[in-house]
Formats: structure tokens, sequence, C-alpha cells
């Protein structure tokens, strides 16, 4: 069995931080902001720093015409919905039922990878995907009456994952000769200029 290391674990943990930390942040940004603006120049103020990490780590930016079409419905199912819905949810939900819905993801991604791109999953899989909708049961159901009163909400972060889902059986099976950070920049352009777009 792979050992992790400390750097690995110390990684992992701050990666854990930052997810946490985002959804209050995003119910601070939406109090004071309209949401879709408030996203959008979030990714504005990002970019920059994807950029800036590609040239320094020396990753082509550049893809060739003839893939973004592919790169447009990449941006589609993994940002554009994802980015847009969870952030105009989060406005009628709190910080953390918003979190548990949109991370429903991995469920989603196993039954959509088995029923619309012929991935098969072992029972121990299965079982994992039980497991998990269980324990969002569980988590959310002193929540169900309040998360009845915010029915669209709800709605729109499991689409938001829905989608999610969908997006990375795209993206690992993506044709497009780029690395993935290039590919993860020009997603993030495309979806700051529709949201921009959504928001005026």
């Amino acid at each position: 069995m792979h050992k992790i290391s400390q750097q690995q674990l110390a990684a992992l943990v701050f990666l854990t931080l930052v997810w946490g930390l985002n959804w209050p942040i995003m119910k601070l940004g939406v109090s004071d902001f309209p949401p879709l603006s408030f996203r959008a120049v979030s990714i504005w103020l990002g970019l920059p720093v994807l950029g800036l990490t590609l040239r320094l780590m020396k990753v082509p930016f550049r893809i060739a015409r003839r893939h973004w079409h592919e790169l447009f419905w990449l941006a589609l199912t993994n940002m554009f919905v994802w980015q847009g819905l969870t952030i105009v949810a989060v406005k009628s939900l709190t910080s953390g039922r918003a979190a548990i819905l949109g991370y429903t993801m991995p469920i989603f991604s196993a039954v959509i990878g088995t029923l619309f791109f012929g991935e098969r999953l072992i029972s121990r899989a299965w079982l994992g995907v039980v497991a998990a909708g269980l324990g969002v049961v569980l988590l959310l159901w002193h929540e169900f009456s309040t998360l009845t009163g915010s029915p669209l909400g709800v709605l729109e972060m499991l689409v938001a994952a829905a989608a999610w889902a969908v997006g990375t059986h795209l993206l690992r099976r993506t044709r497009i000769a780029a690395p993935t950070l290039a590919i993860s920049f020009w997603m993030m352009v495309m979806t700051a200029l529709v949201l921009t777009a959504l928001a005026v």
C-alpha cells in the first residue's frame, strides 16, 4: 500500500481547509453582492494567479482551434453550471447545507458513469456509493424541514453536482492534446466571460 508522505498529508489538510472555508466565504459574499457578480469577480481575480502559475511552471497555454468546441463543453459541465448554480443556491441555503448537497457529486459520478459511459463498478464500489448516500442523508437528517423550505436552492445544488459529475467523465476522456492546467485556465476564462455577461 502506498504510504502518504508528510508533504502530501499537509497538502491534503490545507486543501480540505480551503474547501471548507470556501463555502462560508461565498455565503458572506452573496450577502453584500449579487451572486453572479461576486462569482465573476472572484474568477477574474483568480485567473492571473493561475496564469502566473502556468508561466512559472512553463506550461504551454496554447490549445489548437479544433479543440475549442470540446473545450466549451468541458467548461459548460465542469465550470459554467457548477460555478453559476452553486453561488446562486448558497444565497438561499446555509453554507453547510450547500456544501453537503454539492459534494453529492461522487454519487452522481458513479451512477452517470455506469448508465452513460459504460463503466462497471464492482460490488465494493456500489457499497461505497450507498454508504456515501446514507452519509449525506444522516448529515441532513435534522435539516430536511429547513431544506424543504428552499426547494429551488436544493435543486440548483443537485443539478450543479450532476453537471460536475458529467464534466469529470468528459474531462477524463478528452481528446484535447494540452496539459490539464492549460485546459483549466481556458475553462476559467470562458466561465468568467459567461458569468460576467449573465451578471450584467
